[in-house]
Parts: C-alpha cells; structure tokens; sequence
C-alpha cells in the first residue's frame, strides 16, 4: 500500500461515515523511537461533502488514562465537533498504546520524552505536509504538560506552529502524597514491577498508562524532583521561559487534579505571548469548572468551547473576561 506521506509510512487504517462527517484514521509509523514498533493512530475528521477544505489545521491531545474519545464521542459530539462547525481541520491524536495506537514492544518503558522527542515532531511534520499550514496543538491534563514539553524542549517552535492551547495544564505542583520520606522510591519499585497502572481498575478511565511514564511523573514531583528530561539531563523550565509559541492557558476554578493556583502559576512563568482564563464564577461563567467538565460538559458546550474556536480562528475570545499577561 502506498504511503499517505513522503517522510515516513502513513496508511489509512479505516474510513467511515457518521452523518454528514467523515471519520479517517490514519496509522503513523515514522521510525524515529529506537523502537521501531510504534505507530500512531491520527484520526482526521471532516465533512463528507468536503466543506471547509483547507480550513486551519488542529490537533487535539487527550489526558491520561483516556483516549480519543474525551473529544469525540461515540455518538460524534464534543469539542472536536464543535471545531468541525466552525470551519477547522480536526486532527485527534491517540498516545501510544491507548485508543486506537497499538502497544509497542516497549510500552512499559514509554515516557514523556519519548512522547515528545519522537512523536510530537513527526505529527507536526506530517501534517505541515499534508496541509501546508502550521497546525494548532490542543491538550488537556497530560497531553497540556506533552504540548508544553514541546515547546520547551524545541519541539515546537514559533517557525512550525501556529499556536497552542493547554487545558488543566501546570508541572509545579507536588502531591501531598509524595512528601512521606521514601513513599516515591517506593511507589516507582511497585509500578515498575506490575508494567503498567489500569485506570479501569483505579476507576479513572478507560486506559492503561506505562510504567515509564507514570514513575517520571513521581520523580519529577518527589522532593529532588523538576521538570526535565533524563537522558540527555536537560532541564525544560529555561526553555519555556524562553518560549515564543502563542499560548491560550485555560485553568478550571474547581479543579481537584490540577489546582487553578497552580495552572496560574505555571503560566505566569512562560515566555512568549500569553492569554490566561480562569474558568469560574467570579470571571463571568455559569459555574466553577472543575478538571473534566471545563471539557465534557454542555456548559461547557456553550462557554468555553467557543472560546477555543475563536483562538484557533485567529478571533477575540468570546465567553468570559481573560486576562492577558501581556507577556
């Protein structure tokens, strides 16, 4: 079969119709992970009719323990449809091993880095190529903290991106958990044993995440902990103080997993433009969102994913009073 791209192996794995929408998944192999079993399932939605062809391009990056589907839902409505309505190109992007990915020979050991020395440079790079236009990155939760990796890291620069949102996004706060002495060596000594945590069995979601990656997210937040990467040691706060990618910060006012404060903190440290909102009552929205429902809600729906659309559209942002940092 024929590849859908010059720079690496990309073949159409399925192709459907859900109404007046066409569901296209692709299988990304770029063999640039020393392990050349990865693949990534990209899934492009679009109408059939091939309205809004050539609309901005947009990625969206799922949190932990979850996959595609936290933009898409099985009965195709969420954000990704919303952006869809609106005239954007829509890409959703399944991590490694969840949704459609398949594991890879070394899942256990799948890390951040990896996620964003390897597969987040050859998705850009593909769809710079399929589309001509720099794309924007949206994630929420862990798929925020991948996006702002990138940038930090030059991953993602202002040359090969349009811009970038992160929802619940911050790398500062240390779980309360995590200050009993010794709690994290311990922690990281079990999980690397078992291989993988289940979120079906936690009761958090409908994935499983590596050991690799869970046991970094504990060392980054243990008491000698810092966002980094480990091999080659490279620290990435420098480089998001130096960050020229336009940002839209969006921080839920009751979120549990990733404190407002702390979202707030985390992005009054970046270096490039940068739009904060804070998603709660005092700010002029209906409710005080918390960490999920400031994306899969029907308040939601109405306040905050317009705001979304609008910043990936290039329009003032429409619910809500933000706060520009002026950075």
């Amino acid at each position: 079969m024929k590849s859908s791209s010059a720079l690496f192996p990309v073949s159409l794995m399925r192709a459907e119709q859900q109404g007046p929408l066409a569901e296209d998944v692709y299988l990304v192999k770029h063999n640039r992970d020393p392990d050349r079993s990865v693949q990534l399932a990209l899934t492009h939605l679009s109408y059939a009719d091939g309205r809004h062809q050539g609309g901005q391009p947009v990625v969206l990056v799922h949190g932990s323990f979850t996959n595609r589907r936290f933009w898409w839902s099985q009965r195709g409505i969420g954000l990704a449809r919303h952006l869809i309505e609106q005239g954007l190109d829509v890409w959703l992007l399944d991590q490694r091993g969840h949704g459609l990915s398949p594991r890879n020979l070394d899942y256990r050991n799948n890390t951040l880095q990896r996620y964003v020395e390897f597969d987040i440079g050859a998705i850009n790079d593909f769809l710079l190529e399929r589309s001509g236009r720099p794309p924007v990155w949206v994630g929420h939760s862990l798929g925020g903290v991948i996006l702002a990796s990138a940038i930090a890291s030059g991953v993602l620069t202002r040359e090969n991106v349009h811009s970038c949102v992160l929802l619940g996004t911050q790398v500062i706060r240390r779980p309360r958990y995590l200050w009993l002495p010794l709690l994290g060596f311990g922690l990281r000594r079990w999980i690397k044993r078992r291989g993988e945590i289940s979120g079906r069995r936690l009761k958090i979601g409908p994935e499983s995440e590596p050991a690799g990656l869970v046991n970094e997210y504990l060392r980054r937040h243990d008491w000698f902990g810092e966002w980094r990467f480990r091999r080659p040691k490279r620290k990435l706060m420098p480089g998001w103080q130096a960050g020229e990618v336009p940002l839209l910060s969006l921080a839920a006012a009751a979120d549990r997993s990733d404190p407002e404060p702390y979202c707030q903190r985390f992005a009054s440290l970046y270096g490039g433009p940068l739009q904060y909102v804070r998603l709660g009552k005092a700010e002029g929205f209906q409710r005080d969102y918390g960490h999920v429902d400031m994306v899969v809600s029907q308040q939601a729906a109405k306040e905050v994913w317009p705001m979304i659309s609008n910043w990936c559209l290039g329009r003032e942002l429409s619910a809500g009073q933000p706060q520009d940092d002026g950075a």
